[in-house]
């Protein structure tokens, strides 16, 4: 009976914390409980916050990209006040930005990351540029060895999902010394598939794409991106690795090392393709 009862305690204890943020899956150990009324406030000006920055695909386009959420995660080993989101834009389809955004210290985080193969992105608060990277985002890379897009969509997304499974992430974290490294666990299914209206429009050699998380917990540290490249008659598969967090990143595809991420990269600076945005929370 004492066993059970624990049981009980812990799954009511969970269906709480889902309950703060409907959708949101939890991870982690359970730290100090937050006040819930409080984490619906937070929660609810990440939401809010998501429409603060307009991201354009290129200097003069006047129709800001619309943003789309693709994952809601609390992690509580990290510490963030409430729940956290992933955004991407996508541009016909295609996404070429992202930003995890969540509360830090009173304040309210955009942390961009540029998904995009060229250098023309741009974001703006109003009618100032905040963001321009002047380099792609991603390097793509075709993936070794692996057969030729299938000509069926449901088909690809199989080839889609074995391929990402060759990929094992780690994160080494923060510190010199690597002790808070941690293997990640790959997302079984795409956190976004590309909503192509038409295969090859706009870019002429984008059939087909998806992305992948590999998490701690829910939390999205590293994003491979995987394209069917080519014409709808012929195309290879081509992958790219894009950061989700401030601490260092290698992939490996089996003994070799394909990927890695600095740890603590400038995040300051409009001209690269990692940014943190932040503000305070208004009272």
């Amino acid at each position: 009976m004492r066993v059970e009862g624990r049981r009980i305690g812990v799954l009511l204890w969970c269906a709480a914390l889902v309950a703060i943020w409907p959708g949101v899956r939890t991870t982690g150990q359970p730290g100090k409980a937050a006040d819930s009324e409080e984490v619906e406030k937070i929660n609810a000006r990440i939401e809010k916050s998501i429409d603060w920055y307009d991201v354009l695909p290129e200097e003069g386009a006047t129709t800001p990209l619309k943003p789309k959420t693709v994952m809601k995660w609390r992690n509580v080993t990290r510490g963030p006040e409430g729940g956290a989101i992933m955004v991407i834009w996508p541009h016909n389809g295609r996404p070429i930005a992202m930003a995890g955004i969540f509360q830090w210290k009173g304040k309210i985080c955009h942390e961009f990351d540029s998904l995009s193969r060229s250098n023309k992105l741009i974001a703006r608060d109003k009618d100032r540029a905040i963001w321009s990277p002047k380099e792609a985002g991603v390097e793509f890379k075709p993936v070794p060895s692996a057969a030729e897009p299938a000509k069926t969509a449901a088909a690809r997304l199989l080839q889609m999902k074995d391929i990402a499974t060759q990929f094992k992430a780690t994160f080494t974290g923060w510190g010199k010394d690597n002790t808070d490294q941690e293997e990640l666990r790959l997302l079984p299914t795409p956190v976004y598939r590309y909503e192509l209206a038409k295969p090859n429009e706009p870019d002429g050699d984008l059939v087909d794409g998806a992305l992948f998380a590999y998490v701690q917990g829910t939390d999205p540290e590293v994003i491979l991106l995987l394209e069917a490249i080519g014409t709808a008659k012929k195309a290879e598969w081509q992958y790219a690795f894009a950061r989700a967090t401030s601490g260092g990143l290698v992939v490996k595809r089996g003994d070799e090392i394909v990927w890695t991420a600095v740890k603590n990269p400038p995040s300051q600076k409009s001209t690269h393709p990692h940014l943190v945005m932040q503000r305070l929370v208004e009272k």
